[in-house]
């Protein structure tokens, strides 16, 4: 948008006329002019704000409805400005209660941000996150978005948890079909996701489907001495490997019989949220890219935020050690995420499988954090990381997406140069 507000008025004007002109045929512009609108929302005068709020309802009510406008607001909900998140929370509002969800409708990637404005600093943004509560359940599911919460820190949770208790029964009120009707792959996205209180018992007992997109880049382990001695490894590995790593389960059968409740304390990863991986590597593209130096204190503290909800906090305290053991504790974490790939099963329908792929970006980023660590022996482990991940995807012919690309790939391709 251009920063003269007279031309951005008119700029708006026209937006406005063409897509009211246009109508239903609008909707495959529109993922082009909703974020441009929406960045307007952020400004102090209220006339440019109203002219960007008209402009966005011409848009929505030319296409009927908002669902070619949901990839321009998930990206204009996950910026900073408060001005701008609590005036698009207030319209979102605003045209739900006289607008239906239409059936159709998928919002999933509207959930976490606004989970996370529930407890806001700013009262606007409290309140349009609250008011929106009702539209995320009758189109997402109350029990989906219970299970986002588990992506928030324990304070954020504690307070979202009663917020969405109690706008269940306003959306129970609320004649529509079911939600399982409205979105085929909800059944599959609600099993596939962490409980509340991870590690939880029956996170992984739900006899899920995994749902694997070849979408992106196809991504395939360099070729090179270390991978051609991986490669010789047999991918039927001896279920005495994936016993080692699950700890306490050394006795006979213990790999056959694992209950959900050991599985999911005892392992390294235990999330199977592929959503909450998706919306992870689409917030942090280009934040991994790591040309040299020492660790970034502030992408390694959002990194342990991101795994707090997904790891075990034996794997949590040991990578982000801070005490005089701490390079043999970060050995020792790198060393259990290696042997938790490496032995892992390649059927995308087991349960380990699953854990493996919600969570894959996350060793991914963190070698990339330590990769030009001084100690040879920290990179060499960073490399073993790497490598376990990519052998695992090879063999489970998983294709890597874009964003889960560039968690490692730049910062190995500065390494080796």
């Amino acid at each position: 948008m251009d920063t003269n507000k007279a031309v951005q008025t008119l700029a708006l004007d026209i937006v406005c006329r063409i897509s009211t002109g246009m109508g239903k045929p609008f909707e495959k512009h529109s993922r082009t002019f909703v974020l441009p609108i929406c960045t307007v929302l952020s400004d102090q005068k209220a006339p440019i704000r109203m002219a960007a709020l008209q402009a966005l309802s011409s848009i929505a009510t030319a296409c009927g409805g908002v669902d070619h406008m949901v990839p321009g607001i998930t990206s204009a909900l996950e910026m900073p400005n408060p001005l701008q998140k609590g005036t698009l929370l207030n319209w979102l509002t605003e045209w739900f209660k006289e607008h239906e969800p239409s059936p159709g409708l998928e919002i999933n990637s509207w959930i976490i941000p606004i989970l996370g404005c529930l407890d806001d600093r700013n009262g606007d943004i409290r309140k349009g996150a609250q008011a929106l509560l009702p539209t995320l359940i009758i189109s997402a599911g109350f029990d989906y978005v219970l299970q986002q919460t588990s992506s928030l820190k324990p304070a954020s949770r504690s307070s979202a948890i009663p917020l969405i208790q109690a706008a269940r029964p306003a959306v129970a009120a609320i004649p529509s079909q079911p939600p399982a009707s409205k979105h085929p792959r909800q059944a599959a996205d609600i099993g596939s996701t962490a409980t509340l209180s991870p590690p939880a018992p029956q996170s992984l007992s739900l006899p899920v489907k995994a749902e694997i997109k070849p979408t992106g880049v196809r991504r395939k382990l360099p070729q090179g001495t270390r991978s051609e001695s991986r490669s010789e490894t047999p991918v039927d590995r001896p279920s005495s490997r994936l016993k080692a790593v699950v700890s306490g389960s050394n006795r006979p059968g213990g790999e056959e019989t694992l209950s959900a409740p050991r599985f999911s304390t005892s392992l390294p990863f235990y999330s199977v949220n592929t959503e909450a991986k998706k919306v992870r590597c689409g917030k942090d593209v280009q934040k991994w890219i790591n040309d040299g130096g020492p660790t970034r204190k502030d992408l390694a503290d959002l990194l342990q935020n991101q795994m707090e909800s997904c790891a075990s906090k034996d794997l949590v305290a040991r990578l982000f050690s801070h005490d005089h053991n701490a390079v043999n504790d970060h050995i020792h974490g790198l060393t259990m995420m290696s042997d938790f790939y490496s032995a892992a099963p390649q059927d995308v329908e087991d349960d380990v499988a699953k854990v493996c792929i919600a969570n894959l970006d996350l060793p991914l980023k963190y070698a990339s954090l330590k990769a030009h660590e001084p100690q040879p022996n920290l990179i060499s482990k960073c490399l073993d990381v790497v490598e376990a991940v990519l052998a695992f995807l090879r063999n489970a012919n998983y294709q890597l997406t874009e964003g889960e690309a560039l968690c490692f790939i730049p910062t190995m391709v500065f390494k080796v140069t």
